[in-house]
Protein backbone atom coordinates (compact mmCIF):
# COMPACT_ATOMS: atom_id res chain seq x y z
CA UNK A 1 0.00 0.00 0.00
CA UNK A 2 1.26 3.46 -0.82
CA UNK A 3 0.01 6.39 1.24
CA UNK A 4 0.40 9.93 -0.09
CA UNK A 5 -0.02 13.19 1.75
CA UNK A 6 -3.18 15.22 1.19
CA UNK A 7 -2.54 18.93 0.79
CA UNK A 8 -5.04 19.84 3.51
CA UNK A 9 -3.41 17.35 5.95
CA UNK A 10 0.26 17.96 5.17
CA UNK A 11 1.07 18.95 8.79
CA UNK A 12 -0.22 15.66 10.22
CA UNK A 13 1.19 13.27 7.60
CA UNK A 14 4.15 11.98 9.65
CA UNK A 15 1.96 11.47 12.72
CA UNK A 16 -0.70 9.70 10.65
CA UNK A 17 1.70 7.21 9.11
CA UNK A 18 3.29 6.54 12.49
CA UNK A 19 -0.16 5.77 13.91
CA UNK A 20 -0.60 3.12 11.20
CA UNK A 21 2.44 1.18 12.41
CA UNK A 22 2.45 1.72 16.17
CA UNK A 23 -0.42 -0.67 16.91
CA UNK A 24 -2.99 2.14 17.11
CA UNK A 25 -5.14 0.35 14.52
CA UNK A 26 -5.39 -3.20 15.77
CA UNK A 27 -7.74 -4.27 12.96
CA UNK A 28 -5.04 -4.10 10.29
CA UNK A 29 -1.40 -4.71 11.20
CA UNK A 30 0.96 -2.82 8.88
CA UNK A 31 4.73 -2.65 8.51
CA UNK A 32 6.26 0.48 7.02
CA UNK A 33 8.71 -0.33 4.25
CA UNK A 34 9.90 3.24 3.59
CA UNK A 35 8.70 6.80 3.96
CA UNK A 36 9.42 10.39 3.00
CA UNK A 37 7.67 13.63 3.91
CA UNK A 38 5.12 13.09 1.13
CA UNK A 39 4.53 9.33 0.88
CA UNK A 40 4.99 6.03 2.68
CA UNK A 41 4.93 2.40 1.61
CA UNK A 42 3.45 -0.32 3.78
CA UNK A 43 2.99 -4.06 3.74
CA UNK A 44 0.35 -5.86 5.76
CA UNK A 45 -2.66 -8.11 5.89
CA UNK A 46 -6.35 -7.33 5.78
CA UNK A 47 -9.09 -9.91 6.41
CA UNK A 48 -10.57 -11.16 3.15
CA UNK A 49 -14.02 -9.84 2.27
CA UNK A 50 -15.95 -7.89 -0.35
CA UNK A 51 -13.56 -4.96 0.15
CA UNK A 52 -10.63 -7.10 -1.11
CA UNK A 53 -12.22 -7.86 -4.50
CA UNK A 54 -10.09 -5.25 -6.29
CA UNK A 55 -7.17 -2.97 -5.52
CA UNK A 56 -9.46 0.07 -5.84
CA UNK A 57 -12.13 -1.33 -3.49
CA UNK A 58 -9.51 -2.09 -0.85
CA UNK A 59 -7.97 1.37 -1.18
CA UNK A 60 -11.39 3.00 -0.71
CA UNK A 61 -12.22 0.71 2.24
CA UNK A 62 -8.93 1.55 3.98
CA UNK A 63 -9.28 5.30 3.34
CA UNK A 64 -12.77 5.20 4.86
CA UNK A 65 -11.63 3.15 7.88
CA UNK A 66 -8.59 5.34 8.49
CA UNK A 67 -10.74 8.48 8.24
CA UNK A 68 -12.91 7.25 11.13
CA UNK A 69 -9.70 7.32 13.20
CA UNK A 70 -8.82 10.83 12.01
CA UNK A 71 -6.18 9.62 9.52
CA UNK A 72 -6.60 11.25 6.12
CA UNK A 73 -4.39 9.83 3.37
CA UNK A 74 -4.63 9.17 -0.35
CA UNK A 75 -3.99 5.47 -0.90
CA UNK A 76 -3.06 3.20 -3.74
CA UNK A 77 -3.09 -0.52 -3.05
CA UNK A 78 -1.78 -3.61 -4.78
CA UNK A 79 -3.24 -6.89 -3.52
CA UNK A 80 -0.81 -9.78 -3.67
CA UNK A 81 -2.63 -13.02 -4.31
Amino acid sequence: MRASVRDDHRRTFRTDIERLTDGHLRWTPLDMMKSTNTHAEFRGAVPKGPHTATDASLAQYLQDRFATDGIHLDLSVRIER
